[in-house]
């Protein structure tokens, strides 16, 4: 009978979990129909957009044309009829005279017919008609405005669907779940070229097999993936499983998504155990802190932290893509807590504190990272009946790893009171591995994955996380951070009254003797040392501005010092950028180097009394922001972030609402910590945005005004970094300080308007003919061949004439310019120039003018595309560069607002162009110069083009040279 309930148990168990599978695919075939219909009409309602964009095109340019047509008709009827006038007034002066000259015949009087004569010779000498043209000035051949639309009607007619690109395919095996993060792999079906980018959809589930239509969880998207490997990174596994799908794009449509993976990203969700843990441990959640009023005798204190909510366990996998071994990571489901109630506390020296989450099989992984004043601790795992009196890794049921940085550094690994030294560098964070199953407990360098050291045994019991922290007499703070996920810590910190407190321990009376003793030794020592080394330096030593003498409590360098500790402990790739600070550093280098951490005696540089000090990140090296701003906030920070739209997504409709970080400004009391988040640009130099405080932001939060950095965006060359020590403070400097100074205030930077770009070439089709490629290509290299060779010589330059209109107008180079024109001031004029653009390969072309007077240069590059350089000249309200008409010898003077220079990025490189840009395009090409213009006359067409004289004779071998 209970056999066959069993058998009946079963089958009903599996025929709910079929019919629930049955449910799941009615409920997808449903929202796939509904989908149908949905994207049906919206492709009809974008097809009727397209085709009434279309249709709006066509009238646009029948539009023009008949305006055309309307002009040359206009023009051509005026030529006619001013001529026709000119010939009917000549006509009838014609008629007149002919009239008197016939009446002239019948005169009699000698006299008379000769005065007569005369007056009819005169008029018929000054007579219009005989001056006039009697070919009509204009034909009436209109052929030169007809139109052929066949090749244009051809390629109408043969408009279709675009190919919509097939689904991609998920590769489980080559997809990886590790380090809180998940690597999703995946190949199209066949090669097809023209994909443009890939779109990724993820969401969590608690279910495995495939996504549920009716699942809880919207799907996350990433947008705009180039390659066919996306890292999921920051992420907190706190579900059994992740859903993965991606689509296939190219210019204009999405294909379908790949069929659905799921991954196993389970993760082991323990919390510190306060039924057991020791009496002075006060354990609430997931906060543990130190209570001298638990115990007897341990009256130090611990206080740990970690973010509400289970923690995540990053699973391990074989598999890796580094050349390091790593540890075997798989996914694992949580366990119900251990009830571990009725046994005793840890008492005595064992300050231990246990997971309350009992490990029986699988693979489990979590890391731990300690603070650099942590002197002594150690990580591992114990079985449940590890003694109350017992230390991790003094007993045959408790494995550990042992970290002393107390009187003598030691590291080892522990089991049954035996001691394995480990002969490698204690690394930043510990990863530990159980593989339950496998009889294995692993301890990694959590950032190389480089194996430590392996415990081989066979576990007979439940094993639990432990952690113990070792207390020492100590005036410093020590943390210990157990890492659960990226965005889950557990903090481990010993009070400075500790030291008061274990003191009563000892007998106050020895204790007390030896502290005067101390205490007159230290005095003396200070007398000496002031005596024979700091009267000694007599001032000689670092710059003493105002302020410099605060000392080591002022604001300013307990906020710096904090914010280094920060960064350090978290990886963030900072470097120093403020000004003031940099600019003493720089007059002190050689001393500064030569100081020791701890050596100085004051505080030189950090405590200028001020609002902010600025930093600057490196955000392309930064891989873990999850979870930055609420350590910060534990730190004692407030901390602010500064997002904007990445301005090189402008002119991109669907990304246009992607925000990058820009500026953090975190507050410490009084004093703020300004970062400016430096984004790698293809031109192989770093840029900042601007910082704008939009709507929410609280106005009043630092004296916004007094910062140094985010007035405007920026552009700065990629500095080489130094570690120095600075007021006792490992900091990391520009090498060359005294560049990066002088860059700051020449560092304003100008987007290229992607958007009005997009809109010109929606209006003016870009030339995408294979001359058109081709001399873009070649202008390209020729520009960055000149680029290169102005700066060995320390020139400026920037974009001018037509290079410039192309980048301000199009974001891109004229293909119908045929050459690449850069201006120059005429004060940065090198006599070496000419030689090193001819060593560069770029032969001279032609050398108008001279050094005092409308200089300009002109290079030969590849494929016929010559280099123009113009020299400009400043007058007191304007600028102006001249040319000159090699065969007349005639001058021309071009003449500019005044200006000055900012950054921008073109085809992959950082140059100048006018700050002034607008005015400066104005002045050259006019009010209408977002019209293409391709027929120009240089002596005629810009607007501000005048005469400027004529080069004497003489002078033509000097300021006329061809070659």
């Amino acid at each position: 009978m209970d056999s066959q309930k069993e058998a009946l148990q079963r089958i009903i168990s599996t025929l709910a979990n079929k019919n629930d599978e049955i449910q799941n695919f009615i409920d997808t075939l449903n929202q796939t129909l509904k989908g149908v219909q949905e994207n049906s009409s919206n492709i009809l309602s974008e097809l009727d957009e397209e085709f009434d964009s279309l249709y709006s095109i066509l009238d646009e340019v029948k539009e023009r044309m008949i305006n055309s047509i309307k002009q040359e008709q206009a023009r051509k009827s005026q030529e006619l009829q001013s001529q026709l006038s000119q010939c009917n007034n000549a006509l009838e002066n014609s008629e007149e005279l002919l009239e008197f000259a016939t009446r002239s015949l019948d005169i009699k009087e000698t006299e008379e017919f000769s005065k007569a004569a005369r007056q009819i010779k005169d008029r018929v000498t000054m007579a219009s008609a005989f001056r006039l043209s009697l070919k009509p000035k204009v034909s009436d051949n209109m052929t030169h405005l007809m139109v052929d639309f066949s090749q244009e009607r051809q390629m109408l007619q043969t408009l279709k669907f675009l190919p919509v690109p097939k689904a991609p395919e998920i590769d489980p095996v080559e997809c990886l779940v590790a380090d809180n993060a998940v690597t999703v792999t995946w190949r199209m079906p066949e090669e097809d070229n023209k994909i443009d980018h890939f779109i990724l959809e993820y969401r969590k589930t608690n279910f495995d097999g495939l996504p549920r239509v009716k699942d809880e969880r919207c799907w996350d998207i990433i947008d705009n993936i180039k390659g066919t490997e996306y890292t999921l990174s920051g992420l907190r596994f706190d579900s059994k499983y992740m859903n993965f799908r991606v689509r296939a794009c190219n210019k204009a449509v999405a294909g379908e998504c790949s069929d659905p993976v799921t991954l196993e990203t389970k993760a082991l969700n323990f919390s510190l155990d306060s039924s057991s843990s020791h009496l002075n441990l006060r354990v609430e959640d997931t906060c543990v802190e130190w209570d001298p009023t638990g115990g007897k005798g341990q009256e130090s204190k611990v206080k740990g932290k970690e973010n509400k909510g289970s923690a995540s366990v990053t699973s391990l996998k074989k598999h890796t893509r580094s050349g390091t071994p790593s540890p075997k990571r798989t996914s694992v489901g949580s366990r119900p807590p251990a009830v571990r109630g009725s046994r005793d506390r840890f008492t005595g020296e064992s300050y231990t504190v246990l997971g309350d989450t009992a490990i029986e099989s699988g693979q489990h992984y979590w890391e731990v990272k300690a603070q650099k004043d942590c002197k002594s601790y150690s990580v591992g795992v114990a079985y449940k009946t590890l003694g109350k009196f017992d230390q991790l890794g003094k007993t045959n049921t408790s494995w550990c790893i042992h970290v002393n940085n107390w009187l003598q550094n030691t590291f080892a690994a522990k089991h049954n009171n035996k001691v394995k030294a480990l002969d490698v560098t204690v690394p930043e964070r510990i990863g530990v591995f159980c593989d339950f199953d496998g009889g294995q407990l692993s301890f990694y360098d959590a950032n190389s994955k480089q194996l430590l050291y392996s415990f081989k045994t066979k576990f007979t019991q439940p094993v639990l996380p432990g952690f113990m922290k070792y207390l020492f007499v100590h005036e410093k703070q020590d943390y210990l951070l157990i890492q659960k996920d990226e965005t889950n810590w557990v903090t481990f910190k010993r009070q400075p009254n500790e030291h008061h407190r274990l003191m009563n321990r000892i007998n106050k009376n020895v204790i007390l003797a030896l502290l005067t003793l101390t205490s007159s030794a230290f005095l003396l020592f200070q007398l000496y040392y002031y005596k024979h080394y700091l009267s000694a330096k007599n001032g000689a030593g670092l710059s003493k501005s105002k302020g410099s003498r605060i000392g080591f409590d002022s604001i300013q360098w307990r906020a710096v010092k904090k914010f280094i500790m920060l960064t350090s402990s978290q990886n963030v790739p900072v470097f120093l950028i403020d000004p003031l600070i940099l600019e003493l550093i720089n007059k002190n280098l050689e001393q500064v180097k030569n100081t020791s951490h701890g050596s100085t005696s004051e505080c030189n540089f950090f405590c200028v009394p001020r609002d902010f000090t600025a930093f600057a990140l490196q955000y392309h090296l930064w891989k873990n922001e999850e979870g930055w701003f609420r350590i910060a906030e534990n730190m004692g920070f407030q901390c602010l972030k500064i997002e904007s739209k990445d301005p090189r997504l402008d002119g991109i409709d669907s990304l246009s609402g992607t925000e990058i970080p820009l500026h953090y400004i975190c507050k410490l009391a009084m004093h703020a910590i300004h970062v400016v988040v430096f984004h790698e640009r293809s031109g192989n130099y770093l840029w900042h945005g601007h910082l704008r405080l939009k709507g929410n932001i609280d106005k009043k939060f630092v004296p916004f005004r007094k910062l140094q950095f985010g007035r405007y965006p920026g552009a700065f060359d990629r500095p080489e970094l130094q570690q120095i020590t600075v007021d006792g403070l490992e900091v990391l400097i520009p090498k060359d300080p005294v560049h990066f100074l002088e860059e700051i205030p020449h560092s304003r930077f100008i987007e290229c308007r992607y958007k009005e770009a997009r809109a010109f070439f929606q209006q003016y089709l870009d030339d995408s003919t294979v001359e058109a490629v081709a001399f873009r290509k070649s202008a390209k290299e020729l520009l960055q061949l000149a680029a290169k060779t102005l700066k060995k010589l320390g020139v400026r330059f920037w974009l001018s004439s037509g290079t410039c209109l192309g980048w301000y107008r199009q974001c891109s180079i004229i293909p119908y310019s045929k050459d690449v024109d850069l201006g120059i001031f005429i004060q940065d004029y090198q006599s070496n120039i000419i030689s090193a653009f001819q060593d560069a390969g770029l032969p001279l072309k032609h050398k108008f003018g001279k050094v005092e007077d409308s200089l300009e240069l002109s290079f030969q590059g590849k494929d016929d595309v010559k280099l123009d350089i113009f020299f400009f000249y400043e007058e007191t309200d304007h600028m102006w560069n001249g040319g000159t008409q090699a065969k007349t010898g005639k001058k021309f003077k071009y003449l500019f607002p005044r200006f000055t220079l900012c950054w921008t990025e073109f085809v992959d490189m950082k140059v100048h162009v006018p700050c002034e840009t607008i005015e400066y395009i104005e002045a050259n090409y006019g009010k209408t110069w977002q019209i293409p213009v391709k027929t120009w006359d240089w002596k005629r067409s810009p607007p501000n083009v005048q005469p400027n004289g004529v080069w004497p004779i003489s002078e033509w071998d000097e300021v006329i040279q061809l070659y």
